[in-house]
């Protein structure tokens, strides 16, 4: 995959993951007082995740080509990370 794919396929991501965040906040909100405390917690720790992953979407479109797939690596287990917490909210939060 070249460098602008990438950057395509990550934005959509980025957009996957507001739309998630979304979601579970409607849910978080029709929820218990308990739930709604448990998500607010781990929504501030998926946040900062998916700040990361901007973060490093930045460099991809910015590092020279010699630190690309490094670059690269790094936002692919940065999503992974980010998507395995939201996996985890999904199962355990909000059933």
């Amino acid at each position: 995959m070249d460098r602008n794919a990438f950057i395509e396929k990550i934005k959509g991501k980025l957009n996957e993951l507001d739309n998630e965040f979304d979601q579970l906040q409607v849910k978080a909100d029709q929820a218990s007082e308990d739930v709604r405390h448990k998500w607010e917690s781990r929504k501030l720790e998926l946040k900062e995740k998916r700040q990361e992953l901007a973060a490093r979407l930045d460099e991809v479109r910015n590092d020279s080509n010699a630190r690309w797939e490094d670059v690269k690596a790094s936002v692919e287990k940065t999503w992974d990370s980010t998507l395995e917490g939201l996996k985890d909210i999904k199962n355990n939060l909000l059933k």
